[in-house]
């Protein structure tokens, strides 16, 4: 294991992760510079469009070292290759947006050192902070990089001091890199290799396999692939496993590693990163954390937190039919995504349905266009809520703690951003730029809160959050009418403060999305027993074989057959609420408050 190194890139949302991964892969000969897209680890369309990891991604790479050896070099004129060691490099790619950490989590159990890479045009931000004390608690090595000194407005000795002030690491201690030209990223690859430890044997009796699981996804020529971290023994083909916490065994019908294509091989030993390929069917039955070994009789290695998710959203198909596929949809994708939770629902509105968890906006955003797209779906997303408990007519809303940085120009408006949502100050410290500590309740968050802090600072504050605890609050259900029929959908718990403000824009922008009817529509919100706004759409009827106030012409019913086919067709992206039908956009419009 000597010539092992397991190692991560974590950072800020967009410092260059990916990009300094792409180097990485050309340097070291596992891909060939110019013949791959950029961002070569990031797989997903979505993931590509945004400009975001969304996915960890593992890579394997094979790094010559130059031995600096005297023996070596007497016997170079004989064999030259001895004057050369390979390492194997196990790198994995993290995201970097505040809701998919829990991706970074789990990656940092499975390597021994990570590279902090910093945007030198917009130093350490609140995920740096965040994943740099993920790294710090479990003991890890910190390479610490600043990225983009191509740039013009690059600030490299700056952001290198913050490095120093918030690491205490010294200034000859930091690489500085442009990952897009390559400069300075050989530098790197010496870095991992002098100052990243070796895998560390995990003391086990007689040697018994122990792998733990850190992804997995769903191939649907493969079947169920687990990526795993062998932490001790030997994984090969054909063997038979065991799932300790899942209690379950299988059959490895195939391991190998990430080069970054799955590639087969004889075997995984201790230390090493790879996959294995299972003959599981159900993919519930591989969870992400649990342990793989040769024996029932081991115990599980120390695991993952299973992640809770706090923003909730109703998902419906706009076409009952398509229920079973959104039900395999959601499944494969739960392979993926172990943070996603869904429940079965029925709504008299939507019909059957998916009440979904997520980890807040963004990830709610990407899960419903990847059903949208991978599986050609067409769906309906209510707007998120956040889980209340209720205990003795009681309610209890979730608080979290937020970190924002910002440049000190701006503190006075993010303040009082922070106030009118409800947040209660911690802490600040002003070095170079503001960091500053909120307490908050979630369902603040998940409104305008981020829209609103991005607004004020011009788009240079950044954000992190993590859930503290629930605390007793004076809510109440705040109902959603449609000529006097509530709307479950649209209905949810609201504390008092808000109710007032939520009534008046939910039954507002109904009115603006709310196509008119060949009725009258009267939109009511209902809170505390009486009705706190109402709105109203004006009844309105159309044919569509009327234009200009004429029939479409005579006997030509092709002409007349396709305008109704095309209404037919606009009549499949609308719901019935009672008998007030709602397209698509309502709720959508909604969902993007």
């Amino acid at each position: 294991m000597q010539n092992i190194r397991n190692f991560a890139i974590i950072a800020h949302v967009d410092h260059g992760k990916s990009t300094l991964a792409d180097r990485l892969m050309e340097l070291t000969g596992t891909v060939e510079k110019g013949s791959h897209e950029e961002q070569m680890l990031d797989r997903n369309p979505i993931s590509r469009e945004r400009g975001i990891t969304i996915k960890l991604a593992p890579v394997r790479m094979t790094y010559k070292l130059k031995i600096q050896n005297e023996k070596l070099k007497v016997e170079e004129t004989q064999n030259k290759t001895l004057n050369f060691e390979l390492l194997t490099l196990n790198l994995i790619d993290t995201p970097g947006h505040v809701d998919f950490s829990y991706e970074v989590d789990r990656t940092l159990s499975c390597v021994e050192g990570v590279i902090l890479l910093v945007d030198a045009t917009q130093g350490i931000q609140a995920q740096t902070i965040s994943n740099a004390f993920k790294a710090l608690e479990k003991d890890l090595t910190i390479i610490p990089v600043v990225n983009k000194i191509d740039m013009p407005s690059a600030e490299v000795e700056k952001t290198k001091q913050e490095l120093i002030d918030f690491l205490g690491v010294k200034n000859e201690e930091i690489i500085a890199i442009s990952a897009k030209t390559g400069e300075n990223v050989e530098m790197v690859l010496a870095k991992i290799v002098k100052d990243i430890p070796e895998p560390s044997v995990v003391p086990i009796i007689n040697r018994q396999l122990q792998a733990l699981i850190f992804d997995s996804y769903f191939d649907p020529y493969k079947g169920i692939v687990s990526f795993v971290r062998i932490m001790a023994g030997t994984v090969r083909k054909n063997e038979r496993l065991y799932l300790i916490v899942g209690n379950r065994s299988f059959t490895s019908l195939e391991v190998g590693i990430f080069s970054p294509e799955l590639k087969q091989t004889n075997q995984l030993s201790e230390g090493e990163i790879g996959y294995i390929v299972t003959d599981l069917k159900d993919i519930h039955d591989v969870r992400v954390g649990d342990t793989v070994s040769d024996t029932k009789h081991t115990t599980p290695l120390p695991g993952y937190k299973k992640v809770k998710p706090m923003v909730f959203a109703s998902l419906f198909p706009t076409d009952s039919e398509d229920y079973e596929h959104v039900t395999r949809a959601l499944e494969k994708i739960y392979l993926t995504d172990s943070s996603l939770v869904f429940n079965a629902i029925y709504s008299r509105a939507l019909g059957p349905g998916y009440r979904v968890g997520f980890l807040g906006l963004l990830h709610a955003d990407v899960v419903r266009e990847r059903l949208e797209r991978e599986y050609d779906l067409n769906l309906l997303l209510t707007p998120p809520q956040v889980d209340y408990k209720i205990e003795n007519e009681t309610y209890q809303e979730p608080v979290i703690k937020i970190s924002i940085i910002t440049p000190v120009e701006y503190m006075g408006p993010v303040t009082r951003v922070c106030e009118q949502h409800r947040a209660r100050f911690i802490t600040i410290d002003n070095k170079h730029q503001v960091y500053m500590e909120y307490e908050m309740p979630l369902s603040e968050m998940i409104s305008d809160f981020f829209d609103k802090i991005k607004s004020v600072t011009s788009g240079y504050a950044s954000f992190d959050w993590e859930f503290l605890r629930y605390e007793t609050v004076n809510a109440d259900k705040l109902s959603l009418l449609l000529n006097g029929e509530e709307v479950a959908e649209f209905s949810e718990i609201v504390v008092a403060d808000r109710a007032m403000e939520k009534g008046q824009y939910i039954t507002k922008k109904l009115k603006e999305l709310i196509p008119r009817q060949q009725f009258e529509v009267r939109i009511q919100a209902y809170y505390k027993g009486r009705i706190i706004s109402s709105e109203r759409v004006a009844p309105f009827r159309k044919d569509v074989l009327i234009k200009s106030g004429k029939m479409v012409g005579g006997g030509d019913y092709s002409r007349k057959r396709k305008l109704l086919e095309k209404q037919k067709k606009g009549k499949k992206k609308m719901k019935m609420i009672g008998h007030v039908e709602i397209p698509k956009e309502a709720f959508m419009g909604l969902f993007k408050k």
